[in-house]
């Protein structure tokens, strides 16, 4: 699938840092909102409206946007994979050898690049 054919998709997780509107993975999921998607936000400290895990979403997302520490990347994959996500959208930096690899061998659809700039 390209960037477009997710873009289509309007059902989406986050995981980043959502609850800093200083970074990119709040700016993305505000950016989304503003477009009609339906955001769940992800982060490990949870908060109003923020999920813990994608365990804790209370509906399957059609798209994971990454926008993590790649040290971390692997673990959502493996989140993603088990909760039947086969969808996920690489934000620049998250999209490390070591996580394309494990994308790969989870039989995940990946899209590498900036979702902010694919939505101009």
């Amino acid at each position: 699938m390209k960037s477009d054919d997710f873009l289509a998709l309007k059902n989406w997780a986050v995981a980043g840092d959502v609850l800093n509107p200083d970074k990119f993975a709040h700016k993305i999921a505000h950016k989304l909102k503003s477009r009609g998607y339906h955001v769940a936000p992800v982060h490990p400290d949870g908060g109003e409206g923020v999920y813990t895990d994608l365990a804790s979403l209370p509906s399957k997302p059609e798209v994971l946007c990454l926008v993590i520490n790649p040290r971390v990347g692997e673990q959502y994959l493996e989140q993603a994979a088990a909760q039947g996500i086969t969808r996920v959208w690489l934000q620049p930096g998250a999209d490390t050898d070591a996580i394309l690899s494990r994308s790969r061998a989870l039989g995940l659809e990946i899209v590498q690049a900036c979702v902010l700039v694919k939505l101009q």
